[in-house]
């Protein structure tokens, strides 16, 4: 089975964003039926670098599904795994827990230079023509 088909995305829950108070982090992802453990672990491994300390599983039955014909539906069959990271370390699961740039050059917000800035510019362009 290939790693990158085993984790398909992150869940996120009421449940899950308890996680978060707690001092050994915890995530939870929507993973293959068929992965195992140390399949789950290896692929956390080669996506996030990070070594889990703990893995624990649970399948989601199929729940009822109201379809609006006599026959119910029923939902998908998905795995669970709730990952354990070893103490102080931490993952982004999400672009708004992703650090965020730092702008490197200071910008001049003031009407007067971007005025100054722009007058460079085509002096500059005028010298090349």
């Amino acid at each position: 089975m290939e790693f990158t088909r085993i984790i398909l995305y992150p869940l996120h829950t009421e449940k899950t964003y308890t996680f978060g108070a707690l001092p050994q982090k915890k995530y939870a992802f929507v993973v293959d039926t068929k992965a195992t453990k140390t399949d789950i672990a290896i692929a956390f491994e080669s996506i996030y670098g990070i070594h889990p300390s703990k893995i624990a599983t649970q399948i989601r039955k199929p729940a009822k599904v109201r379809t609006g014909t006599l026959k119910p539906g029923y939902s998908k069959k998905t795995k669970i795994a709730y990952i354990t990271l070893p103490q102080g370390t931490d993952i982004a699961t999400s672009n708004k827990e992703a650090p965020k740039e730092t702008p490197s050059k200071k910008v001049d917000a003031s009407p007067a230079k971007k005025v100054e800035n722009l007058a460079k510019k085509e002096i500059t362009k005028k010298e090349v023509k």
